[in-house]
């Protein structure tokens, strides 16, 4: 089975999702936009997408998808269930039409009528289907779906259009502010995560926002690459981050975007990956000790950001400098050679592979500890600490 479309969501999406979903095989043929002027004479009706499935050409999106719905088991079978499919499919495709006029740059109309039918977009017609197809969501009993308690043709076209619109970021921030559409919103939330591992290999990477050098965003770029997630390390300068610190909610970095949703805040970052990459114990006893080893190093950032805040008069600057390397260093690294020595594989901090505490480890190392610029401070409170230091130089290697 083939499918041919262009190298975006679109209309050729919600097939795309069906085939995965339905774990049947297929060549996914992406035809990018400059292809094909020379390309549409090959194809009926000069138009994508088009499903080749035992020798047969099958075009327009709609059939094409009830064709393979009904295949495969996601269109009902009764008048009632497939009315609803098809009326949640039809205000989708509506909205989708518009989007693609209001936003697309290849949009039929000029950049003047495009910024009209923005206008329009944003303020009536996404607000007017949105709240149709809330109202439609909260009348299923199963609002995890949007028909019946599993997945449908009108699920697949859904969730291709979110993927659209993720797209056009003027149309998603309006989408992410309508207050009246709490179920659709968890929905998508929900249905999207289904196809992580599809989006993985075929949809924009996951973007995570840090200053170009190692900080607290170190941590996370450490936990990325053992879990090999592929995403963009967007590395701000100090000259460019007055201008894009707008761009951030809380005005602040590290900032972990995924699927065009931004997710601040260092620890809770850390914790959400963690999760979904199995870097956090199970077990409660171990992952007490994986929390307290993360939180330690925390102690160890926050002090050592403490004597930088602006406004402190020097010499307090200097007894806050004094009082972190001589007194809390050397406690904190005593601690964690501790408990390295407590663990049975002390190859790692807890059990026997990478767990949350790692990555805070090995980011505060390379961020402080053994950094060129800061590491002569620490280095008497490492040398004391013999199993912590061979610790970061074996796991470090990890990520050369």
């Amino acid at each position: 089975m083939k499918l041919y479309y262009f190298d975006t969501p679109g209309k050729g999406e919600a097939i795309r999702l069906l085939l995965t979903h339905a774990a049947v095989p297929f060549e996914d043929v992406r035809i990018r936009v400059a292809e094909w002027p020379g390309m549409k004479d090959k194809f009926e009706n000069q138009q994508l997408p088009m499903l080749e499935d035992s020798g047969r050409k099958y075009y327009q999106s709609y059939a094409i998808l009830e064709y393979l719905g009904t295949k495969y088991g996601y269109m009902p079978g009764t008048p009632t269930p497939a009315y609803n499919v098809m009326v949640i499919m039809n205000a989708f495709e509506d909205l989708n039409q518009k989007l693609f006029n209001a936003f697309s740059p290849y949009s039929p109309f000029t950049e003047e009528t495009m910024k009209t039918l923005r206008t329009a977009f944003v303020s009536t017609d996404m607000r007017i289907t949105l709240t149709f197809l809330e109202n439609r969501l909260s009348l299923n009993e199963s609002s995890n779906f949007l028909v019946g308690d599993g997945y449908t043709i009108a699920d697949f076209y859904a969730i291709g259009f979110y993927r659209y619109l993720l797209l056009n970021e003027e149309a998603f921030k309006a989408f992410n502010e309508f207050k009246d559409a709490p179920l659709l919103k968890e929905y998508f939330a929900i249905r999207t995560k289904d196809f992580a591992k599809y989006y993985s290999k075929h949809g924009p990477k996951p973007k995570l926002y840090y200053f170009d050098g190692p900080g607290r965003g170190e941590m996370i770029r450490l936990l990325l690459k053992a879990a090999k997630v592929e995403f963009e390390d967007i590395r701000i300068t100090y000259d460019e981050w007055p201008k894009m610190k707008t761009k951030f909610a809380l005005k602040q970095v590290p900032v972990w975007e995924e699927d065009g949703i931004q997710m601040p805040e260092a620890d809770a970052i850390m914790h959400y990956l963690s999760l979904e990459h199995g870097f956090l114990p199970v077990d409660p006893d171990m992952l007490y000790k994986a929390l307290f080893i993360s939180n330690t190093i925390k102690d160890i950032f926050g002090g050592y950001v403490s004597f930088f805040y602006g406004g402190l008069p020097e010499e307090t600057k200097k007894t806050l400098e004094a009082k972190y390397f001589y007194e809390m260093v050397p406690l904190q690294l005593r601690i964690l050679e501790k408990r390295l020595e407590e663990n049975t594989c002390q190859e790692f901090f807890v059990g026997d592979k990478y767990s949350i505490a790692d990555f805070y480890v090995l980011g505060a190392a390379k961020w402080l500890i053994i950094n060129p610029a800061t590491a002569s401070k620490y280095s008497i409170a490492l040398d004391a600490s013999p199993k912590l230091k061979q610790y970061i130089t074996l796991r470090l290697k990890d990520f050369n």
